[in-house]
């Protein structure tokens, strides 16, 4: 997960954001920062963890079983996309893909790795800004599909999130998000010391998403079971929403 202000090179399709976008809500502070900096200075780590690359494949096969991906024509936005592990797996299966995260870091390596691969920044690229700080901060380019990994945990207001999210969707578009469900049992889903970067520690039930669904305008909801895996020695379970904005296109 993560997000911030700056913004990376070349935007031949996917425009810069206003450089305005750090500035947070007060109560949002903490949060923001102090994940923006965790980000930033793990960066490097992630993409050598072999779980989370598996994760990434699980995650990924569920949005492309739950949306109809299209290589010519699908326009995918990745939040809190990190070094691009979600937007990897999806890349075969959508035109343009913009990656976008609160930390530079993560931006960075994103961005790295998609040179390195030799693709153009027309068909994948990321950059670094906060789309919850301030609205339309892609200046105007709306997506058939945005997507949201692993990442609700970390937002202090889910409904914040996801009306802003629903903002950048295509009418008919689709909003996806994984994350982790709620056990039946009291357990924490992270150790004590996550705290920090984590503002919500036991994971969602459906009800949670929901809620926050329909708050953003976000008709036909749906969440089913994405993928289990371990965490912390204990079996975990995944879960995919999702819901359509369906804004009429003659408005």
């Amino acid at each position: 997960m993560a997000e911030h202000h700056h913004v990376e090179h070349h935007a031949p399709h996917c425009s810069h954001p206003h450089h305005d976008s750090h500035h947070v809500h007060e109560d949002h502070h903490d949060f923001k920062e102090v994940n923006k900096n965790y980000f930033n200075e793990h960066a490097h780590q992630y993409n050598d963890r072999p779980e989370a690359q598996e994760l990434a494949r699980r995650l990924g096969a569920a949005m492309i079983s739950a949306y109809p991906f299209n290589e010519d024509s699908t326009l995918a936005l990745d939040y809190a996309c990190g070094t691009g592990l979600i937007s990897k797996e999806l890349a075969s299966h959508a035109k343009c893909i913009v990656g976008v995260d609160i930390s530079q870091s993560m931006v960075d390596q994103y961005n790295q790795s998609v040179a390195n691969q030799g693709i153009p920044p027309e068909e994948m690229r990321a950059v670094c800004c906060d789309l919850s700080a301030a609205p339309d901060q892609l200046d105007g380019m709306k997506f058939d599909v945005v997507v949201c990994a692993s990442s609700y945990h970390h937002f202090p207001s889910i409904e914040e999130v996801t009306k802003a999210l629903a903002s950048y969707l295509k009418p008919g578009g689709s909003l996806l998000v994984t994350d982790l469900m709620k056990p039946s049992s009291a357990q924490q889903l992270f150790p004590n010391g996550s705290h920090h970067i984590v503002a919500h520690n036991g994971g969602f039930e459906e009800t949670d998403i929901k809620t926050a669904f329909e708050g953003a305008g976000l008709a036909d909801f749906a969440f089913v079971k994405a993928s289990s895996a371990k965490k912390h020695g204990h079996s975990v379970q995944f879960f995919l929403a999702s819901g359509i904005n369906e804004v009429d296109e003659q408005t």
